[in-house]
């Protein structure tokens, strides 16, 4: 056992009057933090408060040691360690006295000391935090989930392991900003045949998922406060990019048609970027109109602006005839087409793409080498030969079947249940629907209020008033189905359907 530690007068005209102390520190033996760290954390701290002064003359190592019951070798390690940190120095003779050191330098601040969000963050961070969001992703009505149950992970895990059997040094060392080039030639082949969206592969970028796209595109693109605008309702996620960006939303109502173009041009004429989601609107599903479309695409070429299409779920047609890409009717290389295999296969995959012009994902590569490098080379690999070998078509072939029986058991579930009280409108395609209030209920309870009773169903459903940046002119519920066995559809809703007033 270690001899009790007791205070002993320093020796020195600079420390007359005061105390060393080692008072306090009992040396763990059993403890991971080796025992010359036990001894320089005791020392280094006494400096930080103030109780050892620039100045002061400290006892001799032996002393030291026989005080603390240790060997001399380690308050010399411990020395060693301060000296490096500059809180010691030697003095002629062979002294050792504390250096002059603030007494704040170094020293962990406690959590309340850091203040409130506002303090300390930048203004556009703080914009994003107080966007207000519901979500549950554990939820069956989850919007936009897909189904995991019946993908095919031992095909992709056979990927994996092949892809990184013997892998070429090009994968392993510095892979492009841009992605893997025989993942990039395989994506343009994919969209070719599920979107009808011709491209090359110089005109493709893999990204960290659609969101990691939207947020680097949006700070190539935009400087702080500059206009966008932005669908209402719309999907709020893309928001949180656009408002890091530092950019000044501009809500533009969408009706039966899509987006409301000549309503964008009287509140911002001059926007710098319009982010849409033509295909298949968020979250009310209704696709843009042809001459909405040409509108759209007008006014960015008439103004030097910029598309950004969110092609989200578009994969997944229920019936009907594919609604075509913007992308598609782009002449002039203004529009910036993002799509993710995240929420084709799995979300955790954290992969997507972008499709632009040549000259613009050559600058989004080389911007994006200085602060993002590229999406991680593991799944890349697989991805390509999954692509390549077919899996990821036959898997959408097979689960659009699934998706169109889940939507119409919804569908049919939510007229028996609660069909006096919303409606839904045609919905072709996605992995969502959303049930809108019919006139007068929206006087009796709020889509807000039932979403937040939802959750002690354990049947979470997001509101759709959420989706406005500014009033709600509307009040529903988005339903996912993606989960959502058809078996179970009618049972889980019922349990939403008993939220609503009698």
């Amino acid at each position: 056992m270690p001899s009790q530690p007791r205070e002993r007068r320093v020796a020195g005209p600079a420390a007359a009057g005061r105390r060393i102390s080692m008072a306090g520190l009992g040396l763990d033996r059993g403890s991971d933090l080796p025992l010359y760290q036990q001894v320089a954390a005791h020392l280094r701290n006494q400096i930080l408060d103030g109780r050892l002064q620039a100045g002061t003359r400290l006892a001799g190592s032996r002393t030291l040691a026989e005080e603390l019951g240790c060997s001399r070798a380690i308050v010399l390690t411990a020395f060693d360690l301060l000296y490096s940190e500059g809180y010691l120095r030697s003095v002629p003779r062979g002294g050792v006295e504390v250096a002059a050191v603030a007494k704040s330098s170094g020293a962990a601040l406690p959590v309340a000391e850091v203040g409130a969000d506002g303090d300390w963050l930048s203004d556009a961070w703080q914009a994003v935090l107080e966007t207000g969001y519901e979500f549950d992703l554990g939820s069956p009505f989850s919007p936009g989930a897909p189904d995991l149950s019946t993908f095919p992970f031992e095909v992709w895990s056979r990927m994996l392991r092949q892809s990184w059997a013997n892998p070429p040094p090009s994968a392993c060392i510095d892979m492009s900003p841009l992605g893997w080039t025989p993942l990039r030639e395989a994506t343009a082949e994919y969209l070719g045949a599920v979107r009808g969206l011709l491209c090359q592969p110089e005109e493709v970028a893999i990204t960290s998922a659609s969101s990691g796209a939207l947020n680097l595109c949006s700070r190539m693109l935009l400087n702080p406060g500059d206009e966008v605008w932005v669908e209402e309702p719309g999907f709020i996620e893309a928001r949180w990019s656009l408002k890091a960006a530092g950019a000044r939303l501009v809500p533009v109502p969408v009706d039966d048609k899509g987006l409301v173009v000549e309503e964008g041009i009287r509140r911002a004429p001059n926007a710098k970027v319009a982010v849409v989601t033509p295909s298949h609107q968020f979250p009310l599903g209704v696709p843009m109109a042809l001459e909405r479309r040409q509108a759209l695409l007008e006014w960015a070429n008439r103004n030097g602006s910029w598309i950004i299409e969110d092609d989200y779920n578009s994969e997944f047609r229920h019936r009907g005839s594919m609604t075509a890409s913007l992308k598609s009717l782009d002449r002039s290389g203004r529009v910036v087409y993002l799509g993710t295999f995240s929420k084709v296969m799995l979300p955790s995959l954290r992969m997507g793409y972008l499709v632009a012009s040549p000259r613009f994902v050559d600058a989004f590569g080389r911007g994006r080498a200085r602060v993002d490098v590229h999406p991680a080379g593991t799944a890349q690999l697989a991805l390509a030969r999954f692509l390549r070998e077919g899996h990821l078509l036959r898997y959408i072939r097979r689960m659009r079947k699934v998706y169109a029986e889940r939507q119409k058991a919804v569908i049919d579930a939510v007229e028996a249940l609660m069909g006096n009280k919303v409606e839904i409108a045609s919905l072709p395609a996605g992995l969502h629907l959303t049930a809108q209030f019919r006139p007068g209920l929206a006087d009796r309870i709020s889509d807000t209020d039932i979403s937040r009773r939802s959750r002690g169903t354990g049947h979470f459903v997001q509101p759709l008033s959420q989706c406005y940046v500014g009033p709600a002119d509307r009040q529903g519920l988005i339903i996912g189905y993606g989960r959502l066995p058809k078996e179970e559809a009618f049972g889980k809703l019922s349990a939403v359907a008993a939220l609503f007033p009698a």
